[in-house]
Order: C-alpha cells, then sequence, then structure tokens
C-alpha cells in the first residue's frame, strides 16, 4: 500500500472545479478587513446559534484503491455539535446579491466531503451542512442550509477520491522513475573543477538540514550545478520536495535551465519548468484583466486535457505552455502556475518565492505545505530587490488619472478621491515653502520630520493618508465588476491595485525599519512607503520553513549579507567562502590611489584622471572597459578622453574607438554595445559604463573579447536623503551605518565590474582601480585573497 495525502480544498478543486478564472480585481483581503470579517462572521453566528460553536474543526478520512491509499484532511470552518451541522463560510468582494450566482461546485464539493467524514466519525446517517457567502464589503451574507444522507455524501467522497486516485497514480509512477533515476545518476561533467565538491558538499548537507548558507564561489567555480546537483541528489533524503531556482536575470535563469537538460543527459528523469512573468506571457496583450479575456473565461473546464497533455513533458519551457494555451483556449500565465504543482525542479525570480505581491501563494503561503528548497543565485542582488519588494508608493499623477477618468460614475468614491487630492494639494504647496506637509497632513511632529529640497520623511505611519486611501478603495470595490471594458476599467483597476498594495504594506510590514515620505520630481507628487531593513521579512519566511543557499561571486563581507537579509539572530546560517579555481597569476590587480575622485573633487582631478586612463590603454590593442560612478562623470570623463583618443589615432594611425553606456539603453542598444566586443580589436576598443549597471555584471566576454577593465571610484552610491536614513538606522542597529549604507553596497559593484575579466581558466587580463581610498585599511580588509596586488 502506497499513501497519498491531500488536502480537502484540493480535493474538491481538483475534481470538481469549473468555470472562469476570478477577476482579480477581488481578489485579497486586507489584514485589517480580514480581522474585522472574522470577528463579524463569528458574532453573527453566535448570535444565531448561541455560544456553542467549534471552529476549525479536524477531519480526516481514507480512501483505497489499487494499491493506493488516499489521506484526507481539512477543517471545517463551523461545526455546531448539537445539531450536527456544519457551516462553510467563503467570502466574495463584488456586486453578486444571491447566493446562486456566489456558489461554486467546488465549494459544494467540499462541503459535501466535510460531511462525510464527520459522519463516519460520529455513525450519523445524516446531518445539515450550509455554504455561507459574506460579502467583504457590506458584511451581508448570503447563504444556503440543506440536509444531507450519508449516501449522497460517501457517493461525493468516493467519486472525487477514485478520479483523484486515477491521476495520482500516474504521478506516483512517474516519482518512482525520478527517485530510481536520482540514485542512479552521477555527474554530468568530465570532472569537478577545484572548489566545486566541498560547494556540492556544504549545500547538500545545509539542504537537508533546514539551514540557510551563505557561499562566496568565484567565477568559475560551476555554481549553477554545484547547487543544483546536490539540491537534485537531496530529494532522496525526504526533507524537501521541491527545488526552487531564483535569480535576478533571464541569461541566468537560461544556465540554470541547461544545467537540468546536462543532468538529463545523465539518465536524470524530472519535470522542471522555466516561469516567465505575466506581462511576457499574456496572449490578452492589455491590462490583465479576467473579466473580460477570453482565455480567462471557461479557463477551468479547459484545464484538464491541457494539464494532461503538458505533464507529458519533462522540460517545461515557456514555449512549450504558450503553444498548448493556445490550442487549448487558456491563460498561459495561469496555466504555467498550474503546471508548477506538478514540477519537481521550478526556475524562476526571486519575486517567486519573496514578493508579497507576487510571490507563489500556492508554493510559499502559509497554508501551503512548503517542502521547498531554495537556491538563490547572483544572491548579492536581493538586498535591494528585497527592499523594494516591501516597499510601497503612490503618485498624485495616478490619483488625477483616476478622477479624470471616473468622473460622475460614483459621487461617494469621488468625494474621497478629492480629498485625496486635497493631501497631495496641501504636499505640493508645503514644499514649494520649504515646509513640511506632514506637519499639516499628519498632525507629524516637526522635530521628527526629516526635510529637504523636494523631499521630506519621517518614521511614523500616515494615518490620515491611509484611512482617505481604505475608504476610497472599499468605496471602489464593489463598483469595479460593473465598470465596462475600456479605459475606465483600466485606470479604475491600477488604482485599485496600487492602493491595496500601499495599504498592505502599511498594515502587515510597517515597522521601525520604514520611512514615510514625500517627494517631486517632475511636477509629480509621490508618497511611499520605504523599507529600509527586510530581514525580519525574510526570516520569518524562512526560519523552520525551507533551507537557502544564497551564493555569489562576491557574497563579501557574509556578516553584511546575513545582518541585511535575515538578522544579525538568524542562528541557522553559516557561511563558506571558496578560492577562485583560476590561477591567480592570470588577473594583474593594479591599484592606484594618486587620484581622489570623491565627488566634490571629481572636476579638480579630471585632467588627472583623464591622463591616467590614457596612460594605460594608449599603447594596448584589444578591447577593454571603463567603469565610472556615474553617467555625468563618465561623460566628463569621456568627453575629454575621445579628443586625445582621436589625436592619437591621427598621430600614429591605429583605430582607437571610444564607447559610451547611455541612460535606459533599449534592449537593441545593450545588444549593439556588446557586439562591438565580439572579437578582439586590431586597434583599441574602449567600452565606458557605470559601475551597477547592465555592463558592470553579468556580461560574458571570454578570451580577447575582454583583456582588462579600469575602475574609478569605490562605486558608493549617491548620496540621498534616503540612503543617509539607512546609513543612520544601520548606525542604530549595528554601529557602522555608511559601510552598510554605501561602503560595502560600493564595493560589490566594483567587485563585480573586477570580475568581467577572467571568465574562463584560459583568460588574461587586468583591472586597475583608481582611488584614493583604496589603501585605507576599511578597504584593504575587503580584497579578495586570490587578489595579486
Amino acid at each position: 500500500m502506497r499513501d497519498i495525502s491531500v488536502s480537502v480544498t484540493s480535493l474538491s478543486e481538483f475534481v470538481s472545479r469549473t468555470g472562469s478564472l476570478s477577476s482579480g480585481s477581488f481578489s485579497g483581503v486586507s489584514g485589517i478587513e480580514g480581522t474585522r470579517l472574522h470577528q463579524k462572521i463569528f458574532s453573527d453566528l453566535k448570535k444565531q446559534y448561541g455560544e456553542d460553536i467549534t471552529t476549525e474543526y479536524a477531519l480526516n478520512g481514507d480512501y483505497e484503491q489499487d494499491g493506493l491509499t488516499l489521506l484526507i484532511s481539512g477543517r471545517a470552518d463551523v461545526l455546531l455539535k448539537d445539531e450536527d451541522h456544519i457551516i462553510e463560510i467563503k467570502s466574495f468582494n463584488s456586486t453578486k446579491s444571491s447566493y446562486e450566482k456566489l456558489v461554486r461546485p467546488e465549494h459544494e464539493s467540499q462541503v459535501a466531503l466535510y460531511a462525510y467524514m464527520y459522519m463516519t466519525e460520529k455513525d450519523l446517517n445524516k446531518m445539515l451542512i450550509t455554504l455561507r457567502y459574506v460579502s467583504v464589503t457590506t458584511l451581508e451574507f448570503y447563504e444556503n442550509t440543506q440536509e444531507i444522507t450519508y449516501e449522497q455524501a460517501e457517493d461525493i467522497f468516493e467519486q472525487h477520491c477514485s478520479e483523484y486516485l486515477s491521476f495520482a497514480a500516474k504521478l506516483i509512477d512517474y516519482s518512482d522513475s525520478m527517485i530510481r533515476s536520482i540514485r542512479d545518476m552521477s555527474f554530468p561533467y568530465p570532472e569537478i573543477r577545484p572548489g566545486q565538491a566541498r560547494l556540492m558538499k556544504q549545500t547538500l548537507l545545509s539542504l537537508t538540514s533546514k539551514e540557510v548558507l551563505f557561499a562566496l564561489a568565484p567565477t568559475g567555480t560551476g555554481k549553477t550545478i554545484s547547487t543544483l546537483y546536490p539540491a537534485v541528489k537531496g530529494i532522496l533524503k525526504g526533507r524537501y520536495d521541491k527545488i526552487f531556482y531564483l535569480t535576478a536575470k533571464t541569461a541566468t535563469r537560461s544556465v540554470a535551465a541547461k544545467a537540468v537538460n546536462d543532468m538529463r543527459k545523465k539518465g536524470l528523469i524530472i519535470r522542471s519548468i522555466l516561469l516567465q512573468s505575466k506581462e511576457n506571457m499574456c496572449f490578452y496583450k492589455k491590462k490583465c484583466d479576467a473579466k473580460f479575456c477570453k482565455y480567462s473565461d471557461g479557463y477551468y473546464s479547459r484545464l484538464r486535457p491541457a494539464l494532461a497533455e503538458a505533464l507529458m513533458h519533462d522540460d517545461i519551457t515557456p514555449e512549450l505552455v504558450s503553444s498548448i494555451a493556445l490550442k487549448h483556449n487558456i491563460c498561459p500565465h495561469e496555466f504555467s502556475l498550474d503546471i508548477m504543482n506538478y514540477c519537481t525542479i521550478v526556475i524562476g525570480d526571486y519575486n517567486h518565492a519573496f514578493d508579497p505581491r507576487v510571490s507563489l501563494v500556492r508554493a510559499f503561503s502559509e497554508e501551503a505545505d512548503c517542502r521547498n528548497a531554495v537556491l538563490i543565485d547572483e544572491a548579492h542582488n536581493m538586498v535591494d530587490r528585497a527592499r523594494m519588494m516591501y516597499s510601497a508608493s503612490f503618485s498624485m499623477s495616478l490619483l488625477h488619472k483616476m478622477m479624470k477618468q471616473f468622473k460622475g460614475i460614483d459621487a461617494k468614491t469621488e468625494g474621497y478621491l478629492q480629498r485625496l487630492d486635497q493631501y497631495f494639494k496641501i504636499a505640493d504647496q508645503s514644499m514649494s515653502v520649504n515646509q513640511s506637509s506632514f506637519k499639516i497632513n499628519e498632525e507629524a511632529d516637526e522635530q521628527k520630520v526629516l526635510l529637504t529640497e523636494r523631499w521630506e520623511g519621517m518614521r511614523q505611519m500616515p494615518k490620515n493618508f491611509y484611512a482617505l486611501l481604505w475608504r476610497s478603495i472599499r468605496l471602489l470595490s464593489p463598483i469595479l465588476d460593473s465598470l465596462p471594458q475600456g479605459e475606465l476599467r483600466e485606470t479604475a483597476m491600477e488604482y485599485f491595485f496600487e492602493a491595496r498594495f500601499f495599504l498592505t504594506v502599511f498594515e502587515q510590514f510597517f515597522n521601525d525599519s520604514y520611512i514615510c515620505s514625500v517627494s517631486k520630481e517632475q511636477g509629480d507628487i509621490t508618497i511611499s512607503l520605504t523599507c529600509l531593513d527586510c530581514s525580519d521579512k525574510l526570516d520569518k519566511l524562512i526560519r523552520d520553513k525551507m533551507p537557502v543557499i544564497f551564493f555569489s561571486a562576491t557574497l563579501s563581507p557574509y556578516e553584511y549579507y546575513r545582518n541585511v537579509l535575515i538578522g544579525k539572530n538568524a542562528d541557522y546560517c553559516r557561511n563558506i567562502e571558496l578560492a577562485s579555481p583560476f590561477p591567480p597569476e592570470n588577473l594583474e590587480i593594479l591599484i592606484d590611489t594618486s587620484i581622489s575622485t570623491v565627488y566634490k573633487e571629481r572636476a579638480l582631478n579630471l585632467d588627472k584622471t583623464v591622463k591616467r586612463i590614457l596612460e594605460e590603454i594608449i599603447n594596448r590593442r584589444g578591447n577593454y572597459m571603463v567603469f565610472f560612478p556615474s553617467f555625468e562623470f563618465m561623460n566628463s570623463v569621456c568627453s575629454r578622453l575621445e579628443r586625445e583618443l582621436s589625436a592619437a589615432t591621427k598621430e600614429d594611425g591605429i583605430k582607437r574607438t571610444l564607447l559610451l553606456q547611455t541612460p535606459g539603453m533599449s534592449a537593441e542598444d545593450k545588444k549593439n554595445y556588446l557586439d562591438a566586443f565580439a572579437e578582439a580589436n586590431e586597434g583599441c576598443l574602449l567600452g565606458a559604463a557605470v559601475l551597477g549597471g547592465h555592463f558592470g555584471e553579468g556580461i560574458d566576454l571570454t578570451g580577447d573579447r575582454l583583456s582588462g577593465v579600469i575602475i574609478v571610484g569605490v562605486g558608493l552610491p549617491k548620496i540621498t536623503p534616503e540612503r543617509q536614513i539607512l546609513s543612520n538606522y544601520y548606525s542604530e542597529k549595528f554601529g557602522d551605518g555608511f559601510a552598510f549604507a554605501y561602503r560595502y553596497p560600493g564595493w560589490e559593484k566594483v567587485l563585480q565590474a573586477v570580475g568581467r575579466v577572467i571568465r574562463t581558466e584560459e583568460d588574461t587580463g587586468f583591472a586597475l582601480l583608481i582611488d584614493e581610498r583604496l589603501d585605507k585599511p576599511e578597504y584593504l580588509t575587503l580584497y579578495p585573497e586570490n587578489w595579486r596586488v
């Protein structure tokens, strides 16, 4: 006998769910609304049935078929023991006003399954079941109560279990084949590089111990296979069922997909999926709106045959998903998430696990059976990305767009839009006279407000703004469903979602690690809730729930990344630092501390900077890059540098070309820039770029395609009010705020730029670093061990 566990909700949805995808405008109940709804529901139930009600009543059942046992479990919302009566509660957020319009087949089967398990437990012949739908907006409820006999409930139970087990039997067979192939699989490449064995061993140890591992693995280590291979082998330990390989860049995801296919060539049988964003997959080609999209209409009625076709494949690509979805006329993005449930390896973005806005609820929510192992590539990118995930903003321009489109639709909603507009007008007027708008709008203590030109911030919550915004979408929410397709509806939905997320951040996340700010840029006013420190959020998601491997070539110093990502008190993590697999003599490190590149001295030292760059490359042939801390500085240097290079070319006839990165380059512009480095240059090609930009990391110019880099400055982020507050915050928390807010993030960009030079064992080249601070102790301690300076 083989046991298969399934929840009542999953069982009923798999067998009974039909119809369309729900319109996104009615998804999500905020924390405050959820608490209020919960209190109201149980208050009403106690008034109706008395105090003696049991909530979250646990029920279990089992069903045997063809050597398989299905173990079913769930919790009924409400049980009235004295009346043998189960009540299942569902919330809704639309304008529907009758039970018949709300009821869904999977809800009916869910309460019937509960009834069968309860009657089996208590040896009953019949009982009462109720489906109650409660409006989030009005708190009114619509319900239907009926009597169900044991025989009726048994028929529903057996039909659902039998149908599910027929499908599950195929999954069991596939799983058995996968396990056998994992056991027999060998390492997919001819040899194991230096450092790989250690990284694989430590990865497996951490994954099977539910730890967090920070791994500094230099370029050439083979980080992708060194984490994926042990993660796949670790499935045999039974500690996790899914592997999520997450990264910030599309190109890196392709590398992970190739590594999985390389393991398949060694006999591995495993189903994997490469996830793509909703925007890139959408057939609708407008803002996502399930109500009017033909691929959402009837989605669940056509899902099963499409899913069966997809699961015939092991390597599930976005192209494959789209072709099957188009064939069956269903939403490709939602289809990819349904397929994901049956994949062992999921390759995606950081957002899929950690972003409260777009995370895969079915895989990472508290309700989900979270048996995931998570591999985070290029993990240095997680610091800023994670802060952004937990930050929210709301702009005056969106409000004005909404007011214009919504005029004459609903007077009450318009009233709150106008009050929000008045809030923004006060902010605008206050900024024009350099006064605090928070003092007027929020009655904030002016002594606790940081005020600069076109920006002000405070650490307290913007409660008045929250109240106005909350009331506006509470009134808007029931109207959304009735709005016709077109610009009005699109604007209203955009307003709803932006406001909803702002409120979610306010209600669920805002604490001492946040600042609230008002800023003005290009005439638009924006109110922001900015997360300074997301470590407590990530710690809550990870601790005791899932093992995580953070790995990168620039994950140093370890204490910095641990503290900013999961907190200094995270006792479930450790780190390893691998040596570079390449001969250190292949990379020549040159340090020039004779030139100051601090902001206030850049103009004074412009000629010195140009001269030093010329000295280094004027007699060299081939391809080189020079990195600057900002576009402004780069343009100042390069305008003079170009004249000098041109003059040298006229003198000796050797062609020298200078390429410049520009802000907001298109994909085609970036490709053209990199295409210039397609092969070695007989003259001299010099590409100028900014540290931390597109060309500062993630590009692979092997061999003679890049022979050296020059780095001007130490990459410190621009000084802004937000960054200064971040520095103050970390000074309070760790004592060295400047290092956490400026030095470490800047040094990460420098290391990434240096890492462009040596990509393979055969590569040789140099890196020249120019800045007077580079011989200070605080920087000398950051030099990698493999540098030969």
